[in-house]
């Protein structure tokens, strides 16, 4: 079309960033409204018939509303303090664990009864996909996951909270153990936290994606946040000595499916003080009945 064509259009809006006029025009193509984005001085200008202007400027003043109420995504994402108690919880589960399967402590095989065997968890004991996540083959395996489940805590509990960060790592993670297991051979076993963590990658790209208005095809940078995320997995999920791959990938991939959903709703997570206790209680308890299930199943 030629500028000509839009002679009869009326200006409805003026906007600094062409982002802000795609937005406008993206709510009335919804609503069954033509529209147009020309440009206008350093900013642009959003056309409508004058047939549909009335109905347009209905439509828009109802979204500018509505945004107005709803707090900015920036305000949403503001980061919490530094959470410590997560830190010293995940630091105490897996030096416990790595000492108890270490020594065999209580005369309990802990490897043994709760390593992510495949064909056990297709045979329906679910817990050791929670327990395998606090198991280690050695020392050199628990302190990686010690110093990289530390770094992407830290930044995963600044944007959720540290109860949802550790209720969300919990769960990603072991979706990606049973995910692991429906495509590994049934002999296949796997002991570690890394899945979790690289679910912690997973969950931290995704809370930093926008997934809301159409914003997924509009600009190449916003998907920044998730090729960092892939570009992580790369460079740690493959390197050398990593023992399942399969395991980190399938972590990643949970991390991202749980971040999504948390971002799509738009909630101010970290400044929810009863919903960040009930998730690390819910953390907790899962873990705690993961073992003993564990525990029960070998007696």
């Amino acid at each position: 079309m030629q500028f000509g064509e839009f002679a009869d259009f009326v200006v409805l809006r003026r906007c600094a960033g062409r982002d802000r006029a795609e937005d406008y025009a993206l709510v009335l193509t919804a609503k069954g409204v033509e529209s147009a984005i020309l440009p206008d001085g350093k900013g642009f200008k959003l056309l409508v018939a004058p047939k549909d202007a009335i109905q347009a400027s209905y439509e828009l003043t109802a979204y500018d509303s509505e945004n107005q109420q709803r707090p900015v995504r920036k305000r949403l994402t503001k980061l919490a303090p530094l959470n410590l108690d997560l830190l010293l919880g995940y630091w105490i589960t897996l030096v416990f664990f790595f000492g108890a399967s270490s020594r065999n402590a209580f005369g309990i095989n802990w490897l043994e009864i709760g390593s992510a065997q495949m064909g056990l968890i297709r045979a329906g004991e679910w817990w050791r996909t929670v327990t395998a996540l606090c198991l280690h083959a050695n020392g050199a395996h628990l302190l990686n996951n010690l110093v990289f489940g530390t770094l992407f805590l830290v930044l995963l509990s600044q944007v959720v909270g540290g109860g949802m960060s550790a209720l969300a790592v919990l769960a990603a993670g072991a979706a990606g153990n049973v995910l692991n297991a429906l495509v590994r051979p049934e002999t296949h076993t796997s002991v570690g936290a890394s899945t979790a963590v690289f679910a912690a990658v997973g969950l931290l790209a995704a809370m930093k994606q926008d997934w809301r208005h159409g914003r997924l095809s509009s600009n190449l940078r916003d998907w920044a946040p998730l090729a960092a995320g892939v570009m992580l997995l790369a460079f740690l999920g493959f390197s050398e000595g990593q023992t399942d791959i399969l395991a980190h990938v399938f972590g990643f991939a949970s991390g991202i499916a749980l971040g999504a959903a948390l971002a799509w709703q738009d909630r101010p997570w970290a400044v929810d003080k009863v919903l960040q206790w009930k998730a690390a209680c819910a953390a907790v308890a899962i873990v705690i009945l993961a073992w003993l299930m564990a525990i029960a199943a070998s007696s």
